[in-house]
């Protein structure tokens, strides 16, 4: 009997059904199904687009950055919507728009209806994070604030990375048929995650409540410089995802094979362990000490990486996988960090807006890494990557900096509110 007790006080959290049955477990069901056809489209988007649309490579170039660029301006405004009509229905109506947005790509042919496309949306896909966060913010408060935001992030990433595996197979396909099925399953799966929140508790909205109040965070300076040393530490995830890759081919010897290892081994890691390493986030001054190391160990990881040019092949796997194994602990660091900051220094209704805004400066490194990388790591070789690091170590020693500003200034006291 004793034993059967232990077992099952051991289970997991997310194995019983009443884990599920709270108020951010369709949250979870949303963001897992939403992940899914995410991994799937923006592994193999490309080759849609230079495949069956037609475009060439620098039409595709420009159509995701100018994409880029009205996603990173988006997220500001739309974030200020949730909070003054409410997150859940935002959320929901940006995920109906996202999803025909992209079933339409079945119909568009030419380059500006894929542009204009294309800005509907990433417009709406770098919005939805920051808001889920505002949603899961109102559902929730205390530890599980940040526990809960936290599981999202695993989820979502577990979710890409069995959606990449899928869109890998529709790569080694390539053929029209494949790309078109996969425009309907993320199609689809927007819609569907659309449909899961609707099972979400409804968060009380400025409006309904008579609260009549300008924007707050444009006059909230360590907030905004927070958003903007985040922004320089998350050149992470593109450094990653195209530093590395283009570093290897340009640099080295290694077989490009080795980039899906690593990339795979990232993904298990924070699933593994985002959870835990938040925990150390639930107070300002311990978010701003993980903003410190993350940038500290993000710049070591680029010293790492450096170390790779012009070594033999046994030489060059190893400091890959030491430099990649030092990059995603810096990575579980720097997105902790965020999680803390962002929620901490929020006040309690304008939790749509600041995410909104703090989600501007992670969007901008989304859309700027790519070239940044290339000129750095392709055209400045090793002299790159130690720039590359010295903007880790401003983000990590700026963020510090930042939040302690934030502090002295009374923010990130809990339950601040503005009405």
């Amino acid at each position: 009997m004793l034993s059967r007790l232990s077992e099952k006080a051991a289970r997991p959290g997310w194995t019983t059904a009443s884990w599920w049955r709270r108020p951010v477990g369709p949250v979870y069901l949303a963001s897992l199904t939403l992940s899914l056809g995410k991994g799937a489209w923006f592994t193999c988007w490309a080759m849609f687009f230079l495949h069956s649309v037609g475009l060439s490579t620098t039409e595709f170039g420009f159509g995701i950055t100018a994409a880029g660029v009205v996603g990173m301006l988006a997220g500001g405004p739309l974030g200020y919507l949730a909070d003054r009509v409410g997150a859940r229905e935002t959320l929901i109506t940006l995920g109906m728009v996202q999803g025909l947005a992209i079933l339409s790509y079945m119909f568009v042919h030419g380059f500006w209806p894929a542009v204009l496309v294309t800005c509907v949306m990433i417009a709406a896909d770098r919005a939805t994070p920051g808001i889920r966060i505002a949603l899961i913010s109102g559902l929730t408060t205390g530890e599980e604030r940040m526990e809960s935001i936290s599981t999202n992030r695993a989820m979502t990433q577990g979710g890409i990375v069995v959606g990449a595996l899928a869109g890998a197979y529709v790569l080694a396909l390539d053929n029209s048929v494949g790309y078109l099925g996969l425009v309907l399953v993320y199609g689809t799966s927007s819609i569907g995650c659309s449909a899961l929140l609707r099972r979400v508790p409804h968060v009380e909205s400025l409006n309904e409540r008579k609260v009549r109040r300008s924007v707050l965070v444009l006059r909230d300076r360590p907030f905004l410089l927070i958003t903007l040393f985040n922004g320089l530490l998350a050149l992470s995830w593109g450094m990653l995802d195209s530093g590395v890759p283009l570093w290897i081919t340009q640099h080295t010897q290694a077989p490009l094979w080795v980039m899906g290892v690593l990339m795979g081994a990232n993904a298990v890691v924070v699933v593994l362990f985002q959870n835990r390493v938040s925990r150390m986030a639930v107070t300002v001054r311990g978010a701003a000490r993980l903003g410190l190391w993350s940038g500290v160990l993000l710049a070591v990881s680029c010293v790492v990486f450096a170390g790779t040019d012009g070594g033999s092949a046994t030489t060059v796997l190893l400091l890959l996988a030491v430099g990649a194994a030092v990059h995603v602990v810096g990575e579980l660091f720097f997105v902790s960090s965020g999680f803390g900051l962002s929620v901490a220094l929020t006040p309690d209704d304008a939790h749509g807006e600041y995410q909104g805004m703090f989600s501007t400066g992670q969007a901008a490194a989304l859309t700027f890494a790519p070239g940044l990388m290339t000129v750095l790591l392709v055209d400045g070789g090793v002299a790159g990557w130690f720039v590359l690091a010295g903007l880790y170590a401003v983000g990590g020693v700026g963020t510090l900096a930042a939040s302690h500003w934030a502090l002295r200034r009374g923010c990130g006291t809990a339950g601040r509110s503005t009405a």
